[in-house]
Formats: structure tokens, sequence, C-alpha cells
């Protein structure tokens, strides 16, 4: 037994031998122009300059993303000026068809909330997408937290809440909601009855959001949205706020009562110039929501009207290359 245990580890010795040196040979004796790992005959380097750059790869071509945001290209007075010498019929005819119209589908439209009050729609396709970091100012809370726990928790916002009517929040809200018993109005000041009010400019300047993009701004103020829409498109703080959501509120929602003509065709023109402006400086609605608890049947029409609508646009500035498809024909898929 021990001359056989001897004899086989001779032999494994000899093959472990014969191996390596096998190998050293090959080492010393590889052909200098033949690349080995690449398969190909080898180059002296001093010549690549000459040659150009290595072959390389093929990359396989990439395909843009599909535009997830559809536009209705038609002209801006499909609906016609208003003015105080129309009737107030059609006055209204003319405010209520603007009101329901959409002049953008987002394909990820999504509404973050409540599916009534307390809910806003907002568009959640490119470039809209919300993400940390991301920016929301929230005016007008009357402590119902849907929206903005909503927006805080689920795409990880930091929400500015502005209430003057509230001393204090909620409990248990996100942390990412800061609070503050301020509201936004028309002009800063303090009012009689002690609310601070600052415009939506001196909101994002005291901020520190002033001049830098701001993903979306709900207003819901009770009929105080003109007067701040009015300030805010004169001092130019829509420009880098990319969604804007607010209600509308008709002077109906304060005298539910008949009221004198001139005051109510004042009313119309003031309303749907303000919402043109809107227009002019680059936001496009892509949702409304008709309030059903406003309901009433117009005096002038005989049709079933609400006082209030939720409003909701994009703000078209920050459209991209091969975001958009603009479609020429007032097609369905935008009702």
């Amino acid at each position: 037994m021990p001359r056989m245990h001897l004899r086989k580890c001779f032999v494994l010795t000899a093959v472990i031998a014969t191996t390596c040196l096998l190998i050293a040979f090959l080492t010393l004796h590889r052909d200098p122009t033949f690349d080995y790992e690449r398969g190909v005959p080898a180059v002296d380097p001093e010549l690549w300059e000459l040659l150009g750059p290595r072959p390389t790869s093929p990359k396989p071509p990439t395909t843009p993303p599909r535009p997830e945001i559809h536009l209705k290209q038609l002209p801006v007075s499909r609906f016609g000026d208003m003015n105080l010498n129309m009737t107030l019929k059609q006055m209204e005819g003319i405010f209520f068809r603007y009101l329901e119209n959409k002049d953008v589908r987002c394909e990820k439209d999504q509404r973050l909330g409540g599916m009534h009050d307390g809910g806003w729609n907002v568009c959640l396709s490119p470039p809209y997408v919300l993400g940390n970091p991301c920016i929301v100012f929230s005016f007008g809370i009357g402590y119902d937290w849907q929206f903005d726990d909503t927006v805080s928790q689920i795409y990880d916002c930091t929400v500015l809440a502005f209430d003057p009517s509230m001393t204090e929040p909620n409990e248990h809200l996100s942390t990412r909601i800061k609070f503050k018993a301020i509201g936004v109005g028309g002009q800063n000041e303090v009012r009689e009855d002690g609310w601070q009010m600052k415009t939506l400019g001196q909101h994002l300047k005291d901020e520190g959001y002033w001049g830098v993009p701001v993903d979306y701004v709900k207003i819901d103020i009770e009929y105080s949205e003109w007067a701040v829409l009015k300030t805010a498109l004169r001092e130019g703080s829509l420009q880098h706020v990319k969604q804007l959501g607010f209600e509308m509120h008709t002077r109906r929602l304060l005298h539910p009562g008949k009221r004198p003509r001139d005051e109510e065709k004042l009313d119309f023109v003031h309303m749907y110039e303000t919402l043109r402006q809107l227009e002019i400086v680059g936001f496009r609605k892509f949702n409304y929501r008709k309030n059903p608890f406003g309901n009433y049947y117009s005096n002038h029409t005989g049709k079933e009207r609400s006082c209030c609508y939720d409003l909701h646009y994009v703000n078209s500035d920050f459209f991209g290359d091969n975001m958009t498809v603009v479609h020429t024909r007032d097609s369905k898929m935008f009702h």
C-alpha cells in the first residue's frame, strides 16, 4: 500500500508540473499581433490615432416616450367676446360654455383627496409628475385636509397650508404639512377682523419660492379667488406655477336672490376676462367639476346652473419637446 500511494503522488505531481510548464510556454509565446480577448488582430497602440476609434458594438435605437398630454388647437375666440351690449341670456350662455370646456387631456389625471369636496384633480403625466422634492401651496383649508394629506403622504410633497380662519391644524397630520394662519388676498393687509392677508406673490417670496417652479397651487377661498387671480396676473406670480386648481364662485353664492341686471353683466365680464387672461399667460384647463350643492335654475335661460366650479389648469410653459400631441379638431377625447 505505501508504494501504491507514492506512485499516485508522483503521477499527480508530474501532471501539475507539466500543466504549469505548458501555461508558461503559451504565455511567453502568445502571438502579439492578435487580440485574444476581442478575437481580432491586434494593432500597435501608436497606430490607433491614425486608424481612428476602436470599433464598438452599436447601441440599440431608443424610442422617445409616448406623449401623455393632448392639446386642443382651436381659435382663442371660439366662444366669442363678451361685452355689456349683450343680453344676460347671451352672456350666461358664453360663460358657462367656457367653464365646461377642456383644452387639454392629461392621460394621468388623478383626483387626490375626496371624490367630492376635499379633493382636487392633479395631472401626473410628464412634465407634471409629482415626486420628492415637490412643493404645494394650499390656500383655504377649512379643517379638511384630504388633499393635503394625500399629496404629502403618497407623493412626499411639502405642503405649505394657509387659512386665517383656523387657529390650529388638526392633529395627526403628515409631518410634511406646514400650516400658518394667514390668508391669500388681492393685497397685503390686516383686515378689520384681524386676519392677516398676503398676495400670492408675497407668499411665494416670504416662503422662498419666488422665481422657482412650484408644483401645485390650490385656492378655495369663497369668491375671494377673483381678487387673488387679478393681482397674481398683474404681479406675475403664476409664471412658475406648474399646476393651478381653484374653486371659482359666482356672486350667486353671496347673493342668492335676484340682483340688478347691470351688476350681473359686470360680474360676467369680470369673471370671463379673468379666466381668459389665465389662458393668455399660458394656462390650459384639463378638468373641471361642477359643485352639485350650488345648483340653481337660471332666470335668464331656465337651465340648471351652479354657483361654483372647481377648475384645474396646467401651465403650458412647462411643455417640453415630444411631450404633447396637438389635435386640430374638437375631439370627443376632451369631453
